[in-house]
């Protein structure tokens, strides 16, 4: 999978996806780049034949000690190409950042004289441009059958005397790139040995826990006709009694919350307190694209597939079998009671947590486990923001219309102007929490109009409040230890009548909005604009020190073997919906997010780990300190 960033960069730019969409090629100032994404990490290939040993030494030396815009792992030279390897996700890489070390790169390159249609194979000029050994290169024909000069070999001999290869990281404190040694453990990553212990330690679960998530993503649980008895649908409703049925098979007490919600619970009855794991059992439809039947699960090459393995039928059962093993342990006498609760109506809104509040035990503290760990403490404010503007008789635009989803930049406008001409302007398509990795094709759209002369009311609006994606000209920009404000005009109609503009905003957790958005009313009114809010989700927030934030930190990198932080994100989880709640899990740093995708999958090992984290989790939670 290539990622967001690296796709935004490729298509300004001009460079191919290969087939099977696994890599991108193509030109940066004159040079061959070869790039591709995986485990969060981006790589990046460049032919270095031609080049002399001083200045591959020097090459080596600029790499090792200069400031770069991308935070480099690591790198290697060999075989004529160089290889560098840069963290790739949502706060380390954008298109402009990897657009500025490319450029950082290939001035070096430039100051070195090395020509960049060297032939790969012997270092002298060529015209033929290839994919070498799957490289995007020069060279001659007449070459390819050669055994060649390797120009990396100097360096390949001074990196034998050194037993471990060097890699980059920043230091925290001066942002220095500084040596250390691979072995040291990783601030993000977990380690891959840890995860299989942790997995270890839960193998005598993993075959029931397989058999009991083929039954339960066999119930095409999709949303469906409310009807009596079944709010969300019949299928919803099986689900949740597949679910249940489950769990009182292992031994847990259960109950159906008017086929709504339901949980299972575990712990003395009489205790007064209670934790929790949150999850779901809805699911999103099947779509295209599927190799086999969406329903029926298959077990292939250690990952499971099938809808709602890993979104949330996988992490459900995961919770409950983590609570399995404690009920198992004769050792463990629990001073809480341990629920794991079900919702049929994630998906959709979650109004099935809207029941479960109004109407059941709110959780002393917990987690759910429908997002990423490492445990996240902050998630930003959501806001729908809906612009509407009469049009005039002067205006150009007669018809326009973009986005297919406000959380989603758009990736095409459309518009007819007052001329009787129809166009249509492109971007790249990014998550709304991150504007600022796709491109806007609202925004490409004004700026082309505006500077063909083109005379519109909504340009100009646009163009004074929407040109950057921080809020700054809205007069939201905003930023504390949860992040910054982001803006994202995701959809736009026009017509006769008005101009509609929906804008999905990410705010921080301390940022005050009321006292904001009051202002922007104000001057928006004197200028014909209306501002309504079309939806909004307050802020999550627990402290970093909490005992729920600490207790998960402590159990996540005690089994992972890293030293990481909570996280704040942009984003919305499923912990909004019920009090005392946080995301925790079960996706690890660096894990491809195939939720809703076709053929979406989970790792058996990863599942199971995930399952070994929980359990301690709760061991901790439901334990009197």
């Amino acid at each position: 999978m290539i990622s967001n960033a690296l796709l935004k960069f490729a298509a300004a730019h001009d460079w191919h996806a290969a087939e099977d969409e696994k890599y991108v090629f193509g030109k940066f100032n004159g040079y061959c780049f070869t790039a591709m994404t995986q485990d969060a990490l981006s790589s990046y290939f460049l032919p270095l034949a031609g080049i002399s040993p001083e200045d591959l030494l020097s090459l080596s030396k600029f790499i090792e000690e200069g400031h770069f815009s991308l935070k480099l792992v690591d790198y290697e030279m060999t075989d004529n190409f160089l290889a560098l390897r840069a963290k790739d996700t949502l706060f380390n890489s954008t298109a402009k950042q990897i657009a500025h070390f490319l450029t950082q790169l290939t001035q070096k390159l430039e100051e070195f004289d090395l020509e960049p249609n060297n032939c790969v194979i012997c270092g002298q000029p060529a015209e033929t441009e290839i994919l070498y050994v799957g490289l995007y290169a020069y060279a001659h024909p007449d070459c390819l059958d050669k055994k060649g000069i390797d120009y990396t070999a100097a360096l390949k001999a001074e990196a034998d005397d050194i037993e471990e290869l060097l890699i980059l990281k920043r230091d925290g404190d001066e942002e220095d790139l500084v040596a250390y040694d691979p072995d040291a453990e990783d601030e993000l990553f977990p380690d891959s040995e840890k995860l299989a212990a942790l997995a270890a330690e839960m193998s005598e679960y993993t075959q029931r826990l397989i058999k009991d998530l083929t039954d339960l993503c066999a119930v095409p649980s999709v949303k469906g006709t409310e009807e009596e008895g079944a709010p969300f649908g019949r299928a919803t409703v099986e689900a949740l009694a597949v679910f249940l049925g489950q769990a009182e098979a292992l031994g847990f007490r259960t109950k159906n919350i008017d086929n709504m919600a339901g949980y299972a619970e575990y712990g003395p009855e009489d205790a007064d307190k209670m934790v929790a794991c949150v999850c779901h059992l809805d699911v999103v439809p099947p779509g295209d694209g599927w190799t086999g039947d969406p329903w029926q699960l298959r077990h292939e090459d250690g990952k499971l597939i099938a809808r709602g393995v890993s979104d949330d039928k996988g992490p459900a059962l995961s919770a409950l079998y983590a609570v399995k093993a404690l009920m198992d342990d004769p050792d463990f006498n629990p001073d809480k009671r341990i629920r794991v609760i079900v919702g049929l109506d994630e998906e959709s809104g979650s109004a099935c947590m809207d029941h479960y509040v109004k109407h059941e035990e709110i959780p002393q503290m917990g987690f759910t486990s429908d997002a990423d760990f490492p445990a996240i403490y902050a998630e930003k404010g959501i806001a729908r923001l809906r612009f509407t503007q009469g049009r005039s008789e002067n205006d150009q635009i007669t018809w326009a219309k973009a986005g297919s989803a406000v959380n989603m930049v758009p990736s095409s406008c459309q518009l007819e102007l007052r001329d009787s001409s129809s166009e249509q302007f492109n971007g790249v398509t990014a998550h709304g929490s991150r504007p600022d990795l796709g491109v806007n094709a609202i925004n490409v759209t004004v700026d082309s109009l505006l500077d063909s002369g083109y005379e519109d009311s909504f340009l100009n609006f646009y163009s004074k409040y929407f040109s950057e994606s921080d809020g700054s000209a809205l007069g939201l920009a905003f930023e504390d230890e949860s992040g910054s404000t982001t803006v994202n005009a995701g959809l736009l109609k026009i017509d006769d009548k008005q101009a509609e503009l929906v804008v999905d905003l990410r705010y921080p957790v301390s940022f005050d909005l009321d006292a904001a958005l009051d202002n922007l009313k104000d001057s928006l009114a004197k200028e014909g604009v209306d501002l309504s809010i079309q939806d909004h989700m307050e802020p999550l927030y627990l402290p970093k020190d909490s005992p729920l934030i600490t207790s998960l930190m402590d159990v996540y990198n005690e089994g992972t073997g890293t030293e990481g932080h909570a996280v704040a994100i942009g984003g919305g989880t499923y912990a909004r919906s019920i009090p005392n709640i946080c995301a925790y899990g079960p996706a690890f740093p660096g894990d491809d997010d195939v939720a809703h995708q076709a053929d979406e999958w989970i790792s058996v090992e990863k599942l199971m780990a995930a399952t070994c984290i929980y359990r301690n989790a709760f061991r901790k939670l439901a334990t009197e300190e």
